[in-house]
């Protein structure tokens, strides 16, 4: 195996663990604060790459204002499930997790008779190639990274710098207690969900530029999302950076040296075996 091979795998792993990062935290968020496991974030995902796809390549709007649209809009859907589904259940994450996985399969069934089999994409915005350790990388992959890495930051920074981000830690550690000391948890709730969908929404734009767009297209990243959150630890944004980055690099090795299928036997292997070693992932809270 060459140097040039290995080099070529550790940075298209790296890429790809960001993008799994940025899915990933938008879930973890939620369930850090909320405890509900919102797995239609996925089919946010997807219909934010459908909406970047019509704004962007059917309309011809301006990239930057389609991703602002993009995101107006994955949030106010994300608000509705949040009021009208999530809320009236009181948050109870058995019931929520039964509603959403209800309202992904029909968002999906919906996504088949609107936007049709055809799968689509979105052409890059960001053209030409660049050379890392002498391997190539496109533009618009490198654009993907450094936007995953700057939005991963953001959060970091707001969650721990400022009022808001400081309110949202108090209601994660102790809810009745933060509600005691005045933070108004259903405005922190409003926050998070804001937050969890912009991400989504970034990634389903960055996604539909890398790969195909289509229906299921949210499927297979949520369970790959799913095994990052329970291995970083359910919450953790750290852990959930960590394994995201850990997971993108076995894809890549796996997928290059032994195929796509033993990519996933590996991804579940070591989530079995963190599980048994340490159940509540690298950085998860104690029962």
């Amino acid at each position: 195996m060459s140097g040039l091979l290995l080099i070529q795998m550790f940075i298209t792993g790296i890429v790809m663990g960001l993008i799994y990062t940025l899915v990933a935290l938008g879930i973890t968020l939620i369930f850090g604060v909320m405890r509900i496991v919102n797995i239609v974030h996925a089919e946010l995902t997807m219909l934010a790459a459908f909406f970047m796809y019509y704004l962007y390549e059917v309309w011809q709007v301006n990239f930057v204002l389609s991703l602002i649209l993009c995101s107006a809009a994955i949030s106010l859907l994300g608000l509705f499930f949040q009021r009208y589904l999530y809320k009236p259940l009181h948050y109870e994450l058995l019931n929520v997790l039964i509603i959403a996985a209800g309202a992904g399969i029909a968002l999906r069934s919906a996504g088949w008779i609107v936007f049709g089999p055809l799968a689509r994409d979105i052409s890059t915005v960001f053209p030409g190639m660049i050379r890392i350790l002498g391997t190539p990388l496109s533009m618009e992959r490198a654009a993907a990274a450094l936007i995953c890495v700057a939005l991963t930051i953001g959060l970091y920074l707001f969650l721990y710098k400022t009022k808001t981000g400081k309110a949202i830690r108090a209601v994660e550690q102790d809810r009745e207690a933060a509600e005691v000391l005045g933070v108004r948890i259903d405005r922190v709730f409003f926050v998070v969900f804001i937050v969890s969908c912009t991400l989504a929404a970034v990634a389903g734009a960055f996604t539909g530029m890398l790969f195909a767009i289509d229906p299921e297209m949210g499927s297979e990243p949520l369970m790959k999302c799913i095994i990052i959150i329970m291995v970083g630890g359910m919450g953790s944004v750290p852990g959930a950076v960590l394994a995201g980055l850990l997971f993108g690099l076995i894809d890549s090795f796996s997928e290059t040296l032994f195929g796509g299928e033993m990519a996933y036997i590996i991804s579940f292997a070591l989530l079995m075996l963190v599980l048994i070693v340490r159940p509540r992932g690298f950085f998860g809270y104690e029962a």
